[in-house]
């Protein structure tokens, strides 16, 4: 895919640590290439919402400073938290990028933030996540976004699963397939853990259909959804959404609430007769 910027003057420190798992030996270059894609697509944001100036800003889950050093060369004045469960990764991101380091928790709900970004950018962390814990993250970056800020994250979207229905392999040899497939197809998102992951920890590999996102956003009257972008970080979608209080009516609701609301409507009343028309009649029914 093109460059939507040219950012080839940008002084990016490009110093890998030592436990940086994300770099692949075979390609090392991708890891600079998509880091810097991150920074383009988060540029697209400011033009989107009319944001040139990002001040304060959260990297969630920052690594080691894959999209961090990019945000750090683009946004020298900025104040930019560096948020991951990997301690290295934070502490990395801290001394070698100036970033405010945090370590985060298995809890988002249980980190300190208050409204107080200007962006949050959020790579590849709702895609390894239930449904459950999915839903609770949107919460807590809606929350931790000033007014009139920006989210920009990414989902698996429809290339993954076309992928593996085609029979693709080594792109999630460690899930059960034919599960998260089926789900997928049926309601638009699926979740299903690794085999090496404990039920403690609780990470996998999710999808979310660009339909089941946009309904998952009526929960949402102050947030506008500015992009959806397919294959846009890679085989990733990513979503641009800027908070305006009272922006929308809630006349949509929950989707959960919704459509529990229905069955439950549904079950007290009972089946509606059909109508007795001249047939009928005539027949003697």
């Amino acid at each position: 895919m093109n460059p939507l910027y040219d950012f080839s003057s940008l002084q990016v420190d490009r110093t890998i640590a030592p436990k940086d798992g994300m770099v692949a030996p075979e390609s090392p270059e991708q890891y600079f290439d998509l880091g810097r894609r991150a920074l383009e697509l988060i540029q697209f944001s400011s033009v989107l919402c009319d944001k040139p100036h990002y001040p304060n800003i959260l990297d969630l889950p920052c690594g080691h400073g894959r999209v961090l050093r990019w945000l750090r060369a683009h946004y020298g004045y900025a104040h930019i938290t560096a948020c991951d469960l990997d301690r290295d990764g934070v502490d990395f991101c801290g001394k070698q990028f100036g970033a405010t380091p945090v370590y985060s928790q298995i809890d988002l709900h249980a980190l300190p933030f208050e409204s107080q970004f200007d962006l949050i950018w959020v790579g590849s962390l709702v895609t390894h996540l239930s449904k459950e814990r999915w839903l609770a993250t949107l919460d807590c970056l809606v929350k931790w976004t000033k007014e009139c800020g920006v989210i920009v994250f990414s989902t698996q979207g429809r290339c993954v699963p076309s992928l593996l229905a085609r029979g693709r392999r080594n792109i999630a040899e460690n899930i059960d397939k034919p599960a998260l497939l089926a789900e997928f197809a049926a309601t638009g998102f699926a979740y299903q853990r690794y085999f090496e992951s404990t039920p403690e920890e609780d990470y996998g590999l999710a999808l979310t259909s660009p339909e089941w996102l946009m309904r998952t956003l009526q929960r949402y009257p102050d947030v506008i959804m500015r992009a959806y972008l397919e294959e846009a970080w890679g085989m990733q979608d990513v979503v641009i959404l800027y908070k305006k209080a009272g922006h929308y009516e809630p006349l949509l609701g929950v989707p959960e609430q919704n459509l529990a609301a229905l069955q439950a409507k549904t079950t007290a009343q009972p089946p509606a007769q059909p109508a007795r028309g001249w047939f009928s009649k005539f027949l003697g029914r």
